[in-house]
């Protein structure tokens, strides 16, 4: 795991690059052609966080370009992604229904947060996953 400080120095030894951030002014189309350049030919791009963190056109021209080998997109500037979209075309592309996160716990692990928060809210105490605005997630 890596910061955004960090980011170039990952992305030319990665072979894979997940994008889990949040969006903020600094995180903002933060996978951009200069970021896709200094990756590997056969790395791949895996974004489960949020459409604007990844400039599609800059992705598009990487994979068409062999800059790098595919990506995996769970997210898009645009949801649903449109029938038009030149991503359904490229075959190193993997898009997955914005659905990266469910999985058989999901419930479960809801129900806990939700019930542990009403705890903490009755006894006075701080809650847990804030969002907390001023940050921007």
């Amino acid at each position: 795991m890596y910061s955004l400080d960090n980011l170039d120095d990952a992305l030319r030894e990665a072979d894979f690059v997940v994008v889990a951030a949040p969006v903020t002014a600094r995180t903002n189309r933060m996978m951009n052609a200069a970021r896709f350049a200094l990756m590997k030919p056969g790395a791949y791009l895996i974004n489960v966080a949020r459409g604007s963190l990844v400039d599609t056109e800059a992705l598009l021209a990487a994979i068409h370009e062999k800059k790098i080998g595919g990506a995996a997109l769970d997210v898009f500037d645009e949801e649903p992604l449109p029938p038009d979209s030149p991503i359904w075309k490229t075959r190193e592309i993997l898009v997955t229904p914005h659905s990266a996160g469910v999985n058989e716990n999901l419930w479960d692990l809801h129900y806990e947060l939700l019930s542990e928060n009403i705890r903490r809210h009755k006894d006075g105490k701080p809650l847990r996953g804030i969002v907390e605005k001023e940050k921007g997630y």
